[in-house]
């Protein structure tokens, strides 16, 4: 059963190149989450200091339930995904943020989503050879096809089924 489409002012948003992505992102969430709770959306931005970073904008999105995160969507810009050295950085900044949301926790895993994977693997760096330790093909789900729209339905709606056994 192929997934049901996103809504059109989604598909909208999504195929935008005027549309920031970050609120195209902040529209998903409330779209998978809802606007009438529990869930709260709390959007949070990396502005680099330094000029030479400035196309380096990165920002986190956390679903939480009761104030404690239950689901995580970091953004980077699209750009970044061709560059080995962005993928690293980007891998390297969602662990920084499981570590960081780690203490909060009221379920047992912490969904997350890298938007430029979701189960990242730690490859580690060889000491003598150069090995991409962020393949790009862990950024492979297109949120406009319909293998992409099911997999993010499907953890959208794991985590709320979570978070439904919490409230029982």
């Amino acid at each position: 059963m192929a997934a049901q489409p996103w809504p059109k002012y989604l598909i909208q948003s999504l195929t935008s190149a005027n549309q920031p992505q970050f609120t195209t992102n902040e529209s998903l969430l409330y779209y998978l989450f809802g606007l009438e709770g529990p869930f709260e959306i709390s959007p949070k931005y990396h502005i680099p200091e330094t000029p030479r970073d400035a196309r380096d904008v990165v920002s986190l999105f956390i679903v939480e339930l009761n104030k404690h995160p239950v689901f995580f969507i970091k953004v980077k810009l699209p750009a970044s995904l061709a560059l080995a050295s962005k993928r690293k950085q980007a891998d390297d900044q969602m662990r920084d943020r499981f570590r960081d949301l780690s203490h909060l926790l009221v379920t047992l895993r912490l969904p997350a989503i890298s938007a430029f994977g979701t189960f990242p693997v730690a490859i580690l760096a060889h000491p003598v050879i150069l090995n991409d330790v962020a393949p790009a093909d862990r950024w492979s789900c297109d949120l406009l096809d319909a293998d992409g729209i099911a997999r993010v339905r499907q953890v959208a709606q794991d985590v709320r089924t979570t978070c439904q056994a919490l409230a029982d």
